[in-house]
């Protein structure tokens, strides 16, 4: 069942990369991944919140509940729309 622990291992080989964090309500934070435990709960660092495509706020450091996170990205580019 090694399969099972895969996306932690990931969240943990990616401490200190930029992240966007989507939550369940459709908010996201960016930054900079500081740390990350076995049930997903992060911190990031230099964090932007997002809602809707607004920034709402900007945040030294963020702590979120593993049980609130939607997904995660690693990487992010600028989309552009015709």
């Amino acid at each position: 069942m090694a399969s099972e622990k895969l996306p932690l291992k990931l969240l943990m080989h990616i401490v200190n990369s930029e992240i966007i964090i989507r939550l369940k309500d459709n908010r996201e934070f960016r930054g900079r991944l500081q740390s990350v435990d076995n049930y997903m709960n992060s911190i990031l660092s230099d964090a932007i919140e997002i809602k809707d495509g607004n920034k709402l706020a900007k945040y030294g450091e963020v702590f979120i509940r593993g049980n609130n996170i939607l997904w995660i990205q690693t990487e992010w580019d600028e989309v552009e729309t015709d």
